[in-house]
């Protein structure tokens, strides 16, 4: 992996359509992906957004059954 692979802070808040003050948020909170920061800038590895993205998956409940 080479640093060109890394996708900036600014690039994941515009892919998943939410503000950049919103992924900043989470990132603080540690609900978001894992990270790696260089100097002041913030990238994601697109392995560690996809991993995330899978951990955020939820089942769909089950429609109660009428008798």
């Amino acid at each position: 992996m080479t640093i060109q692979d890394l996708i900036p802070e600014r690039d994941f808040a515009a892919a998943r359509g939410v503000s950049l003050r919103t992924v900043q948020r989470e990132r603080a909170q540690r609900i978001g992906p894992p990270f790696i920061k260089l100097g002041r800038m913030i990238y994601f590895r697109p392995q560690a957004i996809e991993q995330w993205l899978i951990a955020q998956e939820q089942a769909q409940p089950r429609a109660k059954q009428s008798a």
